[in-house]
């Protein structure tokens, strides 16, 4: 299995759980960890990332979001990341938080670019999440 495979099965939540300094099976914090995430992923889906995406849970993987092409933008793992870390936990060192939005700040740019030069993900929406989303806004 390839390196981008691999990358496109992991869950979303426990990749970012992770980023958030916490173990990957620890699901006490998932009700303040998942909003935070879908807030972030409507952010995506502004500069034109992840289409129309939420997760409900750790069964959400970056394929999900990002589909089958997902490798292209491995940069969305790292933003997500950081935006949902500084929305969780902040640093309370100014010199680290400004680090983290400097690279927040780089990671958007970067799928931005990748977004408009490639016309990449921004409408992917996998049956999934259509059916999620149906249950969940009565349609």
């Amino acid at each position: 299995m390839s390196q981008a495979t691999e990358m496109l099965q992991r869950s979303i939540l426990v990749d970012v759980r992770s980023m958030c300094n916490l173990e990957e099976n620890d699901d006490s914090f998932d009700k303040q960890l998942i909003p935070l995430i879908n807030s972030q992923l409507m952010v995506a889906h502004q500069f034109g990332v992840g289409g129309n995406a939420f997760i409900v849970g750790a069964s959400d993987t970056w394929q999900d979001l990002l589909g089958p092409n997902g490798a292209k933008l491995a940069a969305m793992q790292s933003w997500l990341g950081y935006s949902v870390k500084l929305l969780f936990d902040p640093p309370d060192n100014a010199s680290v938080l400004k680090s983290y939005q400097d690279q927040i700040q780089k990671f958007e740019w970067m799928l931005c670019s990748k977004s408009q030069s490639e016309g990449t993900v921004k409408e992917y929406v996998t049956e999934k999440q259509a059916t999620v989303y149906d249950e969940l806004y009565d349609y």
